[in-house]
């Protein structure tokens, strides 16, 4: 499984980790974080939560500009240094910190994720068969990241301080500049490479046109299922506190436990699925028909999350639905997740014309920014829609239909793809 894969896949993902053990164990805890701290109501709290999340996804598209025109590298320790910052700044508690700290938390994200990105896509330019399974371990690091955040940043939160918890974050941040470095130190950076790619303006060809109208494609359907997916750190969130029994042989478990589990069974998922691409070969169903697959997967979460509140009355403020429904779905979203963020990541890294690899990796944080903003805006509508079991259904139907149009039209899409043509060799970065 792990054969044959470019060292660098290991020193990226450690440095990946440790970032998205920040970004994402604030962002995925913040509704919890302001009910609790600075008790905002559950709309309000959502739609906090909703800006910090769009404005994150929205800023790697200049992230991607910048690092297209300067380099890959420095903007990743910028970016660490930024993130770092803004956890000590949320950790002194005062509220005319907490949205400079958001703003600048989402601009260290904005920063780090098209240049890391980039660099792993371009390892992988002499082995293009193990191109979806080395960013699906990839993937995996991230929510190891996520999921160790969730289970200490929580539990930090709850038997510490919050202040304790955004002290810890900022600290695995700033150890996060150690593989950084070496990695720096180990490859003797040259930027010869990256100049000649900023300095080029040959006119787009027909089949770089044809592979934009894909990634254009995918980054405005996958809107539906970024969509659906936020509601794990926002309604279903909001569904854990006030609607769940969080207790499990006698003993109360943190909410941050519950809601790790998604990135629990990514992190078990991965190695599964990269063994499965490598052993497919040329029989790998297309990212298109993983894409289908992925939303039918959150369609079946939302299925479930509608079963767990058949009872609930629409009115109803608090209920003790088993947790079992909750973790079931978070299983069923974790499949989605992994047939479809490190697939388009993988597409992206390989189908966009070289010169602009980082800023189309931006334009994709776009789509998934657009989607967390509106996510934020819907999950607001929990107690206006006439209950839970209406609210949840709104999420069956977005992710089933955009399932069907994905095996309608996959041949048409592979097509314009050009898989069959090999990618330029790129010196290494």
């Amino acid at each position: 499984m792990f054969k044959g894969h470019p060292k660098e896949l290991w020193i990226l993902a450690l440095t990946e980790l440790c970032e998205r053990f920040v970004f994402w164990g604030i962002g995925n805890l913040l509704v919890l974080f302001l009910i609790e701290y600075y008790h905002f109501d559950n709309v309000k709290a959502t739609g906090v939560y909703g800006v910090f999340s769009g404005c994150a996804a929205f800023l790697p598209l200049i992230g991607g500009y910048i690092a297209d025109r300067w380099n890959y590298h420095s903007p990743m320790i910028l970016g660490t240094l930024v993130n770092a910052l803004g956890c000590f700044m949320l950790s002194v508690g005062h509220q005319t910190l907490l949205y400079p700290a958001l703003v600048i938390i989402a601009l260290g994200y904005g920063i780090f994720t098209p240049s890391i990105l980039t660099v792993l896509g371009n390892s992988y330019k002499d082995k293009p068969h193990l191109r979806d399974a080395g960013f699906t371990i990839y993937y995996a690091s991230i929510n190891i990241g996520v999921f160790l955040a969730m289970a200490s940043l929580g539990s930090i939160a709850n038997y510490i301080s919050w202040n304790a918890a955004f002290v810890t974050a900022g600290i695995v941040q700033l150890i996060g500049l150690c593989p950084l470095f070496w990695y720096l130190h180990k490859h003797k950076v040259s930027h010869s490479t990256l100049r000649k790619h900023r300095e080029s303006h040959a006119p787009l060809n027909h089949i770089d046109r044809d592979r934009l109208k894909v990634i254009g494609v995918f980054c405005l359907i996958s809107v539906l299922f970024w969509i659906a997916y936020s509601q794990a750190f926002s309604s279903m969130e909001v569904f854990s506190h006030d609607f769940m029994n969080k207790v499990i042989g006698g003993h109360s478990i943190p909410e941050g436990v519950f809601l790790s589990t998604e990135s629990l069974f990514l992190i078990f998922l991965a190695p599964a699925l990269a063994s499965l691409y490598r052993k497919l070969g040329n029989k790998d169903p297309s990212p298109s028909i993983k894409t289908a697959l992925s939303f039918l997967f959150m369609a079946g979460c939302f299925l479930i999350m509608v079963l767990a509140c058949l009872n609930i009355p629409a009115s109803a403020t608090t209920a003790s639905v088993h947790w079992g429904y909750l973790v079931f779905s978070f299983f069923l979203m974790a499949i989605g997740e992994m047939l479809l963020a490190p697939v388009g990541l993988s597409m992206i890294s390989r189908l966009a014309p070289a010169r602009y690899t980082a800023g189309l990796i931006g334009a994709w944080y776009v789509s998934v920014g657009l989607a967390f903003f509106l996510g934020g805006k819907l999950a607001g509508l929990m107690a206006s829609v006439g209950g839970l079991f209406h609210f949840f259904a709104i999420f069956v139907l977005m992710s089933a239909i955009p399932a069907l149009f994905m095996f309608l039209f996959s041949k048409k899409i592979t097509k314009l793809s050009h898989s069959h043509i090999k990618e330029d060799p790129v010196e290494p970065l």
